[in-house]
């Protein structure tokens, strides 16, 4: 899962080791390791620490040897080799006597203490484990327990930060004049921070070729170009970019897919390059390590992969506009960004219509909205605006975006995900640049939505008798106070209602006479189509601004509507 603690981090690995020595005293024993559950539970890793060289890593799948029965059957295990218990699958190791205890959180086996070869008393032989030494094992073990936790929740704390930090550092990078390698080489630097590889490279499809064009590598060695002649369809990275589909492999020498440019990888890693629903391209690690990677890094690796494309076709429109105005250059790029990342489509709710739509002006600003699975039955809504206009403000989107997303994945209390968005957003802009957002999680089993705005236009809420509301409470914009801190609030929704979110490109549109479009104008046009679908009043509302203003639009018209159905 993403945010799951780095294996070999110092403050971890250090628990481990003086944890395995305190054991190998405790019980009076030859070997004592400490296995951790990863993968979800599907392995288990542990460290031996010998004395005159580094961690040696061990694995196992859960289920397999004395740790994974003991990790799936969750009980303590005591025996001699002479006389096992039970028959086990997958290595087993040599051993005289052995003491295996399951460790507990939150009523889950997360951990398992393996103790191996009972010592003997001075010239008397080898004996096993006594019930002894498993109650005090088995004591130690609660302790034992509780200091992994803290050491696993302080890996994840640190890790999550550092993720966040690295993907607003890789966003910040695309606003450099970069050349694409130099850009590209910089997301792999940053990306190795959060996900380890022993190898990596970034693959572009050639158009009109179908060829995989290697546009940046590091950890190949040489006379391995010819493994970078791969077509759409050929090996694992052409299989990718063929469907548009991620891989994990997690021994690459069991895929026929694999075409081999590294002899020592053992697990691969592959995400597509997308841009507007096409593959541009190929995200490549490869790890000497069997079963390195997971879900959670993928996810990870996906949203690095989103800013490689974006900063690969904004060079390639960069090369393509040289000769045209720089004006006119940048507009089409941010134009390109801000797209990559709207909703292509409204989800299909039961008991509510959704819809909503971003019409981009000529001068592209840094309007969003998005519909964002938070958990089963339930259904974030966000809209926002960033302050300017142009590449700038679209990065500045994406970088909140980002933010969002990140936040919303490890904190599910929306004043938390506000204020750490904030903080984020306050660190990494200008003191001039801020966002206007608003936020809000519908529960569509009780019809509530419970929302915070950081100081957007405040959506329009009509009920079916005709009266109106507006949802006000939050706290000021974002990016503009360092600890700005924000309220929550729950608003129950009844059939035939409809909720309006807006940017201010439709409440402030201009006539040619100079008077906006105003709050007023969009309860009347939502009340007249309030009986249509809510792509129909998003239609309806376009249609009234641009009327209004007689074509004339000076900013981006951006609309979320949500009817409530009976």
């Amino acid at each position: 899962m993403l945010g799951e603690p780095a294996e070999g981090t110092t403050r971890l690995q250090e628990l481990l080791r003086t944890t395995s020595r305190h054991g190998r005293k405790l019980v009076d024993c030859e070997i004592a390791r400490i296995w951790l559950a990863r993968r979800g539970g599907r392995r288990l890793v542990a460290r031996d620490f010998p004395e005159d060289g580094p961690p040696v890593e061990l694995r196992l799948a859960r289920g397999e040897g004395l740790a994974g029965w003991v990790a799936s059957s969750g009980e303590t295990l005591r025996f001699t080799a002479a006389d096992p218990p039970t028959a086990f699958t997958g290595p087993v190791p040599e051993f005289v006597s052995a003491l295996v205890v399951p460790l507990f959180r939150a009523g889950q086996v997360f951990a398992v203490i393996e103790c191996l070869n009972r010592r003997a008393p001075d010239g008397l032989a080898p004996g096993g484990f006594t019930a002894a030494d498993q109650d005090i094992l088995e004591v130690a073990g609660e302790h034992i327990a509780f200091a992994l936790d803290h050491a696993l929740l302080h890996e994840v704390s640190a890790r999550r930060a550092l993720e966040k930090e690295v993907l607003l550092e890789v966003v910040k990078t695309l606003s450099a004049p970069l050349e694409l390698e130099e850009v590209l080489t910089a997301i792999l630097q940053s990306l190795k921070q959060v996900v380890d590889f022993d190898g990596a490279a970034v693959y572009l499809v050639n158009k009109k070729s179908q060829a995989l064009e290697c546009a940046v590598q590091v950890g190949y060695p040489e006379g391995s170009e010819e493994a970078f002649g791969l077509r759409v369809g050929v090996g694992l990275v052409g299989w990718v970019a063929k469907t548009g589909e991620s891989v994990i492999v997690s021994d690459v020498r069991e895929d026929g897919r694999y075409v081999a440019a590294r002899p020592s990888t053992r697990s691969e890693l592959a995400a597509p390059l997308v841009l507007k629903g096409r593959t541009i391209g190929v995200f490549n690690l490869e790890s000497d390590r069997l079963d390195s990677y997971h879900e959670g890094q993928l996810e990870l690796v996906s949203a690095f992969a989103a800013q490689a494309a974006v900063a690969i076709e904004r060079a390639r429109l960069t090369r393509e506009l040289l000769e045209r105005r720089r004006l006119e250059k940048e507009l089409a790029i941010a134009r390109e960004i801000q797209e990559s990342f709207l909703p292509k489509k409204a989800p299909e709710l039961p008991g509510f219509d959704l819809a909503g739509t971003a019409r981009a002006h000529d001068e592209v600003g840094g309007d969003y909205f998005d519909f964002i699975s938070v958990s089963e039955g339930q259904l974030g809504l966000a809209i926002a605006d960033v302050s300017g206009k142009g590449i700038p403000a679209a990065l500045i989107m994406a970088g909140f975006r980002m933010s969002l997303l990140a936040e919303i994945r490890n904190d599910f209390a929306i004043r938390a995900v506000m204020r750490k968005v904030n903080s984020l957003l306050y660190e990494s802009t200008d003191s001039d640049k801020f966002v206007t957002a608003f936020y809000g999680v519908l529960d569509l089993k009780s019809r509530v939505l419970t929302f915070a705005n950081a100081g957007h236009n405040p959506p329009m809420l009509l009920r079916r008798d005709g009266t109106s509301e507006h949802l006000h409470e939050g706290g000021v914009a974002l990016g503009v106070l360092p600890a700005a801190q924000y309220d929550e609030r729950p608003q129950a929704l009844q059939s035939g209602d409809v909720l309006v979110l807006y940017t201010d490109g439709v409440s402030e549109a201009m006539s040619p006479g100079g008077d906006q479009f105003g709050e007023e104008r969009i309860q009347e046009t939502v009340l007249r189509l309030r009986d249509r679908s809510a792509a129909e009043i998003v239609e309806g509302l376009v249609a009234s601004v641009t009327e209004w203003c007689e074509g004339r639009s000076s900013d981006d018209l951006t609309l979320l509507v949500l009817k409530v159905l009976d």
